[in-house]
Parts: structure tokens; sequence; C-alpha cells
């Protein structure tokens, strides 16, 4: 939403909007109350959808969260953290845009560069079923884009 209103700040600079340039503003309005809820539930909860999270990824391979003899599971998790929470604002503000070249582009890089793809797809895949957890099958509904392109870029 941030970047279509700045897009449309600029577009519309000393004339007024059409329609269909508002339409973006009229469909934010009427989930704006169940993307606060699903914001606000996930960062209520943030360390639970953790924890959940990290225990189905070690049961699904104990060694996820390590390479070698190192074990990454504190930074695995600060990741996680990190990704959840701009995926939660991307939400909150319906903008995908952001969380793309913001955020998920930079670690695409760093995933392949420490050849980490397959934890990452695991985790990726796995979030969305804590997250059902927590979330109202609007408010998930509302998440699901950006947790569509976090498992595109993260893989």
């Amino acid at each position: 939403m941030l970047s279509q209103l700045k897009r449309l700040s600029l577009e519309a600079d000393g004339r007024y909007a059409t329609e269909a340039e508002l339409a973006f503003l009229k469909s934010y309005g009427q989930t704006v109350r169940q993307r606060i809820s699903g914001y606000e539930k996930i960062r209520d909860a943030e360390d639970t959808i953790m924890d959940e999270a990290e225990a189905q990824l070690i049961e699904i391979d104990s060694q996820v969260f390590h390479q070698g003899e190192q074990d990454f599971t504190d930074t695995c998790r600060r990741d996680r953290k990190n990704t959840l929470r701009h995926a939660s604002a991307a939400m909150l503000f319906n903008d995908l845009d952001r969380l793309r070249d913001g955020l998920l582009l930079w670690q695409q890089t760093i995933v392949r560069a420490i050849k980490a793809e397959q934890p990452s797809t695991i985790t990726w895949q796995e979030i969305p079923g804590v997250l059902r957890e927590h979330l109202s099958a609007e408010e998930m509904d509302l998440m699901m884009p950006a947790l569509h392109l976090t498992q595109a870029l993260l893989r």
C-alpha cells in the first residue's frame, strides 16, 4: 500500500485521482481490521510461533540448523523472526514490493551464497501451517501473499 500510495502521489500530482487509481484504497479499507488483527496476533505470539516452527523443522530434519559440526539454530531463529516481521508488515500495509525489494532479494543472495536453500525451503513450507494455528482464516488469506513471495524467493 505504501508503494502504491507513493506511486499514486507521483502519478496524480496536480490532478484528482481516478476511480480506478483509488480502487486499491477502497479494497484496503475493507480489510484493514483483519490486517491489524493478524499483525497483532503474530506480534504477540512471535516467540510461540518460532518455538512451534523450530520444533516442526527439527522433527522433519534433526540437522536442519547444522552445517557440518556448526550449529546455526540461533542465527536461523533470528533470521526467521526478521523475515516473519517483514512479512507481517507487508501484510499489514499490503506492500509486497517493499518486502521483496527491502529484504527478500538480499536474503535470497545470502541463502544461495551459504548454500542454505534446503533449510530455507523447509522453513517457509512449514511456517504457514504454524501461522494457521494463530490466525483466523481471513487473516491467513491476507498473510498468504507475503508467505508465497517468501517461499518463492527463499528456496
